[in-house]
């Protein structure tokens, strides 16, 4: 009594920016996560392409379609930014071992001629779609099924936030951001501690396919900075997941990637600095570690550990605020002995900013240098009294219209 079927996932490419070399590792991906969380022990699966798993039960006959069910709603959210009723389908086929491995290789002008009754299945197998209540819906010869139309979920907000260099005032980069639809306020490492993300490894990989998108888009002229969470990344298995991820990148990208490291300690030990470049050297061409302790080791870092290590400001009193960013700017002297840049983010007001660069930092980010916007604005020249942002004090620059609302 064990039951036994290939799952497939059919999507509609044309729906989504992610170029389609990009797309089968990524619905790999996030399958093999889906199944590793919810197809537990003693039920078993198989990798047969990248769209397609051999599942087996052994204490039933039938599988249990409903958790199953479940794929399809992460997966449309993950590739697609919303969830399109008919931009993604999974198809269960049940027939013998030998069957199961002719439909799983079956390109998909193939699976087209067996939904529409062109084309006979395989063994005289049996193909049915997963609804979305996990129900099994016959596929017979002739009819194309339609999935249901259920209410769309609101898609996440994907933006961007610009890196500036006071001394060149210019944009030299910009920091990936993506916010869950249902989000009361948006999530940015940029913005303090409110609007960091719930849940940091959906951010991080939310951020990569945004990243991809704009990638796949083109016309970028400033490198992307992909928000990572150092405590994520100091666990291995999930190290290793944010590496799989990158590889979905195409080899060009890296020289216009930069990685963010947010929630940095106060001392970077060794073995982990040597853990993050390891997973990430591949990728990225920079690295930024971000920290919250103005006070952070960098004499403890080789040099040119780094690019840079950037000093979160705190949620505080003003004072407190700006108190915090003359401590870490009076420590110029130590940065430059490694040769890594400075740069403070979280900056709110003009003070502020005017702080930030009297003492010499770099790089800035924050609402107070530049909001969320649709469109990245590295590689742009802008002046520093008008810059697109939105200060606490009063001041109000920013003319990208429709990202402000859960501000």
């Amino acid at each position: 009594m064990t039951a036994v079927a290939c799952l497939r996932v059919s999507l509609d490419a044309n729906r989504t920016d992610i170029p389609v070399e990009s797309l089968g590792p990524l619905v790999a991906k996030y399958t093999n996560a889906f199944l590793e969380v919810r197809w537990c022990w003693p039920r078993t699966y198989d990798l047969l392409t990248h769209y397609c798993y051999r599942l087996a039960d052994p204490r039933t006959e039938e599988l249990d379609t409903f958790e199953l069910a479940r794929l399809s709603d992460e997966l449309e959210l993950r590739l697609f930014g919303t969830a399109a009723a008919d931009a993604l389908t999974l198809l269960l086929f049940e027939g013998s071992e030998e069957a199961i491995r002719e439909f799983s290789v079956l390109p998909d002008e193939g699976l087209t001629a067996l939904m529409n009754g062109s084309r006979s299945l395989p063994d005289g197998g049996r193909l049915s779609r997963i609804a979305a209540d996990g129900s099994l819906t016959r596929i017979p010869p002739g009819v194309v099924p339609r999935p249901p139309l259920t209410e769309a979920a609101p898609p996440p907000l994907e933006a961007v936030q610009g890196i500036y260099f006071p001394d060149r005032q210019m944009f030299v980069g910009d920091v990936v951001s993506c916010t869950p639809g249902d989000s009361e306020l948006h999530v940015s490492v940029a913005d303090g501690r409110e609007h960091q993300p719930p849940d940091a490894v959906e951010f991080d990989n939310a951020c990569l396919l945004s990243a991809l998108r704009l990638f796949n888009r083109g016309g970028l002229k400033a490198p992307l900075y992909l928000p990572m969470s150092f405590s994520k990344l100091m666990r291995p298995t999930l190290r290793a997941g944010y590496a799989e991820l990158l590889h979905v990148l195409p080899p060009s990208a890296r020289a216009g990637l930069a990685a963010a490291i947010y929630d940095v300690p106060r001392v970077m030990s060794y073995q982990s600095l040597m853990a993050i470049q390891g997973a990430l050297d591949d990728h990225v061409a920079a690295i930024d570690l971000q920290t919250a302790d103005p006070c952070f080791e960098v004499l403890h870092l080789s040099p040119q550990a780094v690019r840079s290590v950037t000093f979160v400001l705190p949620d505080a009193g003003p004072e407190v605020r700006l108190a915090a960013l003359r401590r870490f700017g009076g420590r110029a002297g130590e940065f430059r002995s490694r040769q890594i840049r400075t740069g403070a983010t979280n900056i709110r007001t003009r003070k502020e900013r005017l702080l930030a660069r009297d003492l010499g930092v770099q790089f800035l980010t924050g609402p107070a240098i530049c909001r969320l916007r649709a469109e990245p604005v590295g590689g742009r020249t802008w002046a520093f009294d008008n810059l697109p942002a939105r200060d606490e004090d009063g001041d109000q620059n920013d003319s990208n219209s429709g990202l402000a609302a859960r501000a």
